[in-house]
């Protein structure tokens, strides 16, 4: 494994206003259907079909939300000062800060116009406005940006940093698989288009994907996430590590009810607990080991 994938540096930036939206769309997605919608026009669920992408299901529904704050950001807009000026700065997006922060780029390419209009409210009291002209010059800009490879190493990065806080969240990814589990329900391979038919393969059944074994990494991220214990009666499973079957590595929303084979969709239980789960949907734990 190479350096670059065992370690993360992490800058932060928005890292918790991001996973605050999207453990609110894991938990109550329900709520959040028109602004996911997008995500599954055109089949867009077989994006999440394959078997242990290491760009997991969660990583993509991080990128959404990412690109959906900046894309909120342009109205208004929100300003970020930039510049060595403190008094009479000059302002951008906050896209194009993260693209600095992260280095992805030198110097910002889009300043926004600092001009106002006068408005007389129903008060008769004159206040400033930004004109409808700026927020179409920012909103452009975020189109143009979203064409392009930076943009989408950006969201890459932000995504990378997400993950590693939300991982631990395990009641938020079973409600986001469980989600998609009741999206892939409606699909019936045998009514997939052509192009589809590489993921037509992936299925036992209508609703239904086959049984892939979990893969090393997957298995070892889940296990010191668990810290080697059952996730349900805290078993500890740590001197079982070598030998321990792949059974025990449970799909939260089970594969026979929609379930993805998924990373966020792992847990470690022991023989006991997965036997007594079975294929059923059982709410996971919510309790974690403190860290001393």
């Amino acid at each position: 494994m190479s350096g670059k994938s065992q370690w993360i540096e992490h800058e932060y930036f928005r890292t918790y206003r991001i996973a605050t939206r999207v453990e609110a769309i894991c938990l109550n997605p329900v709520n959040y259907l028109r602004e996911l919608e997008a995500l599954f026009l055109e089949d867009g669920i077989l994006a999440f079909v394959p078997s242990w992408q290491k760009d997991t299901a969660l990583h993509r529904i991080i990128r959404y939300v990412a690109d959906d704050f900046f894309a909120e950001d342009t109205s208004g807009p929100v300003c970020v000062p930039w510049g060595p000026d403190p008094v009479h700065p000059q302002w951008i997006l906050p896209v194009d800060l993260a693209l600095h922060l992260y280095g992805l780029v030198e110097e910002p390419e889009f300043f926004i116009p600092e001009e106002r209009e006068l408005i007389r409210g129903e008060d008769g009291i004159l206040r400033q406005r930004t004109p409808t002209w700026v927020e179409d010059a920012c909103y452009e800009h975020h189109q143009d940006m979203m064409l392009t490879q930076i943009y989408e190493d950006l969201l890459t990065r932000i995504a990378e940093e997400v993950f590693f806080v939300m991982f631990l969240n395990r009641r938020a990814l079973e409600g986001l698989n469980r989600h998609l589990a009741g999206r892939l329900q409606d699909v019936d391979p045998g009514y997939l288009a052509e192009e589809d038919e590489e993921a037509a393969r992936l299925f036992s059944g209508a609703g239904e994907l086959k049984r892939v074994r979990p893969p090393v990494w997957a298995k070892r991220a889940v296990f010191y996430r668990e810290r080697g214990r059952c996730a349900s009666c805290r078993t500890d499973l740590s001197g079982l590590i070598d030998t321990f079957p792949d059974a025990n590595y449970d799909h939260m929303a089970p594969l026979a009810k929609g379930g993805l084979n998924d990373l966020t969709n792992l847990q470690l239980l022991c023989g006991r607990c997965n036997l007594k789960k079975s294929d059923k949907s059982v709410v996971s734990s919510n309790r974690y080991r403190r860290w001393y």
